[in-house]
């Protein structure tokens, strides 16, 4: 048992002392901040709306695929080379952090608006309802 625990000890500082080779094919610093984002909010669409995903049958990977111009291995081998540095995923979630303020920012907007219009609306038909009431009143007493 220490024999192993030793040998996975070792593994992982090696491992870390290692500086990953630069791929070939490696994407840019910038192009796989952008994938990153882009396949974060389709993995939240996923989980929260996948019939929006499905209607309009797009499949994740090969979206991201298409829409960046690459494929698996480049985006596998960059992914694992840009991993070694945490900051630079550390920028993709202050993204999506600075983008989730903005669409609550509208959300809240867009909520307070349909609040107010729903109020106006009730106030619209309960003067209605009343005007209603008095004409049937007046109609009533007028055929007595």
């Amino acid at each position: 048992m220490k024999k192993i625990a030793v040998l996975l000890l070792a593994v992982c500082l090696f491992a870390c002392n290692d500086k990953l080779q630069q791929p070939d094919n490696l994407l840019s610093e910038d192009k796989m901040e952008d994938i990153l984002y882009d396949v974060a909010l389709l993995q939240s669409i996923s989980s929260f709306a996948p019939a929006v995903l499905s209607a309009n049958d797009i499949k994740i990977d090969t979206y991201i695929y298409d829409k960046y111009q690459t494929d698996s291995l480049t985006f596998a081998q960059s992914n694992e080379y840009y991993a070694a540095d945490f900051d630079r995923y550390e920028k993709v979630s202050e993204r999506l952090k600075a983008e989730k303020v903005k669409i609550d920012s509208i959300v809240s907007k867009e909520n307070k608006n349909v609040v107010k219009d729903f109020k106006a609306k009730a106030v619209k038909d309960s003067v209605d309802v009343i005007r209603d009431n008095i004409k049937v009143l007046n109609d009533s007493i007028s055929i007595e």
